[in-house]
């Protein structure tokens, strides 16, 4: 009941779908046939409240008839009334088990309600081949997701990419680019070869995509996800591939989401001057305040630390001169960030450019300490600042390595609540 139309598999005609409802409902006892016409008609149009209401009314006539009692599952998975689907599905095979189609319906109602085990074993029990549900494999490979099994997770996706490339159908293009997002990223968290090959196919899926404001919010969240896995040094070389491909594609030009690109970038460039014994503890710090973390917040704490930052700079611009135009060439996106405040040191000179960032502290809210006792502590952070060593910002917690989106707070930094005091003085304490 469904055709392939430029990928996608999309409503037939009318005159298509009465003739399958016809050649169908043909097969089921006459006095329900017309009813169940009626129902079929209902979820064409999707009004799925009044097929719910007609399923009721024949199981009123005609208790635990199973066509009504599928269609009612369906009808009410379709609103999202997931504990009634599952009751109503499980109904239904305890009458007829062998229900290739409804137990895959049950097992999505299960995982919807997040019984993960229980609807990995009713989507075992089932045969996608047979009937292909366009939930299935995304539904599958979460369930296996959900409960630790990454490879198993990792195939399931792939299967539904895999169905995609051969038929070149699709139910849902935003289905599928959830399959990509998840098929990649388990990719590279296994290090899996075929991640180059995946990456390619997602792009050729790109290129066929209506790029709606869904699908653009979608290509932005996959970016953001996979950012989290630049602990993989495999990785980012084609991470990095695959954002300048979107930004010349252009797929995200006119989306208020554009500015992931940027970020993205900055992300990638942060992993790598970590690592660069070229870029000293106060340099990383910088570039890390001016670039902000990867949503771009903005937040109280952080706008604190980059004025801390640009304070600690405007004394000792010179001395990191050379620094500044390697870390220019090299991460060009972080410091790309740093332009305005660089630029206006060089118009203003050392001592200006101290005064204005002190009149900028004093504006903040939280601030409320004095001029001299902020200086006086910035001060003393700066002097310990430039001998210190760089942090860690590789964490392992619960088996999952990660990095910091910002940068870890020292005893000697700061406090990120304005108050003037080091952080160990203050809501560093504890």
């Amino acid at each position: 009941m469904a055709a392939s139309k430029n990928h996608v598999i999309v409503k037939p005609e009318f005159n298509e779908f009465v003739q399958a409802v016809d050649e169908y409902t043909a097969q089921l006892p006459l006095l329900t046939r017309e009813s169940i016409r009626q129902v079929l008609y209902c979820e064409y149009e999707e009004k799925y409240e009044e097929m719910e209401k007609l399923c009721k009314d024949i199981l009123a006539k005609y208790p635990g008839n199973a066509e009504a009692l599928g269609l009612l599952g369906r009808a009410q998975l379709s609103q999202r009334k997931y504990e009634e689907a599952e009751q109503t599905l499980r109904e239904l095979l305890e009458k007829e088990p062998e229900r290739n189609y409804e137990r895959i319906e049950h097992g999505i109602a299960c995982h919807a309600l997040g019984k993960y085990h229980d609807a990995l074993r009713e989507l075992q029990k089932t045969d996608p081949e047979k009937d292909y549900h366009p939930f299935y494999y995304s539904t599958l490979g979460d369930c296996w997701q959900k409960t630790g099994n990454r490879q198993k997770a990792r195939d399931a996706f792939r299967a539904e990419v895999t169905r995609w490339e051969e038929t070149k159908e699709m139910a849902s293009q935003i289905i599928l680019d959830g399959c990509f997002c998840n098929l990649i990223y388990l990719d590279a968290a296994l290090y899996l070869s075929e991640l180059s090959a995946d990456l390619d196919a997602y792009r050729n899926f790109l290129e066929i995509a209506d790029m709606t404001p869904e699908m653009k919010d979608h290509l932005a969240n996959n970016i953001a996800y996979w950012s989290t896995l630049l602990t993989v040094p495999s990785f980012r070389g084609l991470f990095v591939q695959f954002v300048r491909d979107v930004e010349q594609a252009g797929y995200l030009l006119d989306s208020p989401r554009y500015i992931i690109l940027e970020s993205a970038y900055r992300a990638e460039e942060s992993y790598r001057y970590h690592e660069d014994k070229k870029i000293d503890a106060l340099m990383e710090s910088f570039l890390s305040s001016q670039a902000g973390d990867l949503n771009g917040s903005g937040s109280e704490a952080l706008r604190m630390t980059r004025l801390s930052y640009e304070w600690y700079l405007s004394g000792c611009a010179d001395e990191y001169a050379s620094m500044l135009l390697y870390a220019a060439e090299q991460y060009p996106h972080s410091y790309a960030c740093a332009v305005t405040f660089l630029d206006q040191l060089q118009s203003l000179g050392p001592e200006k450019m101290r005064e204005k960032i002190l009149d900028c502290l004093e504006q903040e809210e939280a601030v409320k300490a004095g001029r001299e006792e902020i200086i006086a502590e910035l001060e003393q952070s700066f002097k310990e600042m430039k001998t210190a060593r760089k942090q860690p910002v590789y964490i392992a917690e619960g088996g999952v390595t990660y990095k910091r989106n910002t940068r870890k707070i020292m005893p000697n930094d700061p406090c990120p609540c304005g108050s003037g005091k080091k952080y160990k003085k203050c809501h560093g304490r504890k």
